[in-house]
């Protein structure tokens, strides 16, 4: 007896599945007598049209990525007769989006350093951080910024409208 199983059919590109599970109903009979009757998954399965197939688990080893700017997406497609996946690497929309974000974050809070250089500086006083540290820094930032930011709109994923 089979626990359960997932079962789906590709429309399109997308995969529409479901988990199938025993159910189990309880009446009561006109008698006041209680009954319970169990739907196999065996038996529910045998009540799906064809265009149901097995679908295929998701390994969670194929979706480990050695580098951090990719993910890997599992991509169902149909293989006939089953839904199998096949593992796609993408780039890392979302933390790709907040490494810019951080960055800019961490030029905005360092503003204040330039601000007291340049103070400090306009009073002949002694620099109260090294300058040019900062400023290595803070042009490191924006090199990664530089780097980062022309590939958000290429890998953006796409809007759906339904």
């Amino acid at each position: 007896m089979i626990e359960q199983a997932e079962y789906g059919y590709m429309e399109g590109k997308y995969l529409r599945s479901r988990l199938i599970k025993p159910i189990t109903r309880t009446w009561v009979d006109g008698d006041g007598v209680q009954h319970t009757e169990t739907e196999s998954v065996e038996q529910q399965i045998a009540a799906l049209s064809e265009e149901w197939k097995p679908v295929d688990a998701i390994s969670p080893e194929a979706l480990v990525s050695e580098d951090e700017n990719y993910i890997i997406v599992p991509v169902p497609y149909d293989q006939g007769e089953r839904i199998a996946y096949r593992y796609e690497k993408r780039y890392d929309y979302q933390r790709i989006k907040q490494q810019v974000a951080d960055l800019k974050q961490a030029l905005t809070d360092s503003d204040y350093k330039v601000m007291k250089c340049y103070e400090a500086s306009m009073l002949g006083q002694p620099m109260p951080y090294d300058i040019e540290e900062v400023h290595a820094e803070r042009q490191a930032m924006r090199d990664k910024i530089n780097e980062l930011e022309p590939l958000l709109p290429q890998i953006a994923p796409k809007v759906i409208t339904l």
